[in-house]
């Protein structure tokens, strides 16, 4: 009897071990295949992006082949952005003209510049000394200087916070990189997102022929004097094709006269957002594309995050 309890009990034992594998072995083939499957997902997003980048590439190269010296709604490249369903995804695909935001890049290098962001935020109803404090903080985060502008932030400020950090102290490549500087609050990065942008240049130029209702405060930061109905009012006399020359914009708001500087009818960079939504995961990206000689090049990806 013994020897059967004994037999029985190693069986019991031999039984339990060998279910604690296949349990483990189970979850680690699940995992496994979890984890394969995510990968193959991102890689099949990532070529759906590439596929979207070849496509606005070659939309904006027959653009420039039809009118070289203006960019405008009309275009095939404004077109609402598509959806595509795809074999096992749908694709989401917007292209904007980059020529319609603030460059923030432009902000430590030019003064005037900074007046005009200082303005923009303020149309945003943030108080002016708290704008101009935005302002100089913003500058000295992209500046590689030690000198620090009234109200703004270098290391040693940030190297106080927990955990401890540095400026960028070089240009950005994306506006979510605004979020450590010192007075950015969600709140503030939201309410900029639509009327900012960042470049691989130092100026700030808008584009008259594609500006949007919408993106109305950029003129009137660019135009003090100048009140949002006349700004909104102007725009809808806009022509479908666009202005064929800056002259001609004059009418209707004559202070563009005296920022011509600052304005443009044509573009050379544009924003791609792509959204590829798979089974289990999505994938977006932002491109900045740079059309140039009639030839369009991507710039630089940048992942980007739901919010």
């Amino acid at each position: 009897m013994k020897q059967r309890g004994m037999a029985l009990l190693t069986v019991l034992l031999l039984l339990a071990i060998v279910v604690t594998l296949v349990t483990v072995v189970t979850e680690r083939w699940f995992f496994s295949f979890h984890y394969s499957l995510h990968l193959h997902q991102r890689l099949q997003g990532k070529w759906y992006v590439t596929a979207a980048e070849n496509i606005a590439a070659m939309v904006l190269q027959r653009d420039a082949f039809d009118d070289a010296r203006h960019t405008h709604l009309a275009q095939q490249w404004a077109t609402e952005g598509p959806h595509f369903s795809l074999p096992n995804a749908e694709l989401d695909v917007r292209l904007t003209d980059a020529r319609t935001c603030f460059n923030i890049n432009a902000l430590p290098h030019d003064e005037e510049i900074q007046r005009i962001f200082i303005r923009l935020l303020q149309l945003l109803q943030i108080e002016s000394s708290q704008a101009e404090r935005l302002n100089a903080a913003i500058a000295d985060w992209i500046d590689g200087g030690v000198k620090i502008r009234a109200g703004g932030a270098k290391d040693d400020v940030y190297q106080a916070s927990d955990p401890p950090y540095l400026t960028a102290s070089q240009p950005l490549w994306h506006p979510s990189e605004l979020r450590p500087v010192r007075g950015i609050t969600p709140e503030i990065l939201q309410q900029l997102r639509p009327l900012i942008c960042v470049l691989p240049e130092k100026n700030f130029i808008l584009n008259l022929n594609t500006l949007q209702t919408a993106q109305w405060p950029l003129l009137a930061a660019l135009l003090p004097d100048s009140s949002q109905n006349e700004i909104l009012r102007w725009l809808k006399q806009r022509p479908a094709a666009g202005w064929e020359t800056l002259e001609e914009t004059f009418t209707g708001l004559e202070a563009l006269a005296g920022q011509r500087h600052y304005l443009t009818l044509n573009s050379d960079y544009f924003a791609l957002h792509v959204i590829a939504q798979m089974a289990d995961t999505d994938y977006r990206q932002y491109s900045l594309l740079q059309r140039k000689n009639g030839k369009v090049t991507v710039l630089w990806r940048y992942p980007e995050m739901e919010e």
